[in-house]
C-alpha cells in the first residue's frame, strides 16, 4: 500500500494506522454512543417507562406481530427499506466504477468490463468519461464540504463577529 498523503511513498503491507490525535476523538465518540445505546436499556423491569428510544423502536417491534391488521406495517417497512438500501448499492456500485479495486471477484463481470472498455465499442463514450471525472473529482474532495464549510459558516461568522465588534468599539 502506497500512502503519498502523509509525505512518505514507502509502501507497508497492512494499512495505515492513525496516530493518537485521531484516535482519542474516535474514543470519546464511541463513548458517546455508548452512553446514548445504553439510555434505550430499561433501568428495571417493572415498566417504567425511562427509554427514549422506545418510540423508535415501535414500528419494527409491531412488524413481528404477524398479522392481517399489520400488514400495512410490513408495507410501509419494505418500502423504505428497499429505497434506503438501493441508495446503498447506488453508492457501492459508482465507487465500483471510480476506485476499480486491481484485484476484484468482479473482473469478469460483463457490465462492468463494458464500462472499462476501449475503443469505438464504449458505451459512455467521452461525454460519460467526463461525467466519470466529474463524479471522481467531487467525491475525492469529499463533496467540497470543506469548502462550503469555510466559505459559509466560518466566513459568516467571522463577518458577524467584526460586525458586533464595529458596532460594540465605533458605535456604543
Amino acid at each position: 500500500i502506497t500512502i503519498p498523503h502523509f509525505g512518505n511513498n514507502k509502501t507497508y503491507s497492512y494499512p495505515y494506522e492513525s496516530d493518537n490525535t485521531m484516535l482519542f476523538p474516535l474514543l470519546i465518540l464511541v463513548l458517546f454512543t455508548l452512553f446514548v445505546g445504553s439510555i434505550g436499556i430499561p433501568f428495571n423491569q417493572k415498566g417504567m417507562d425511562f427509554d427514549i428510544l422506545s418510540k423508535w423502536l415501535t414500528p419494527s417491534i409491531n412488524l413481528l406481530h404477524q398479522t392481517s391488521k399489520n400488514s400495512l406495517d410490513w408495507y410501509e417497512f419494505v418500502k423504505d427499506a428497499i429505497f434506503s438500501v438501493s441508495i446503498a448499492c447506488f453508492g457501492i456500485f459508482i465507487a465500483l466504477f471510480l476506485y476499480k479495486p486491481v484485484y476484484s471477484s468482479l473482473q469478469n463481470f460483463d457490465l462492468i468490463n463494458s464500462f472499462v472498455k476501449r475503443g469505438s465499442k464504449r458505451i459512455l463514450g467521452d461525454k460519460g468519461d467526463k461525467i466519470i471525472n466529474v463524479i471522481y473529482d467531487w467525491s475525492y474532495n469529499r463533496g467540497y464540504i470543506d469548502a462550503f464549510y469555510a466559505t459559509f459558516l466560518t466566513g459568516g461568522i467571522r463577518g458577524l463577529v467584526e460586525l458586533t465588534h464595529f458596532f460594540d468599539r465605533q458605535v456604543i
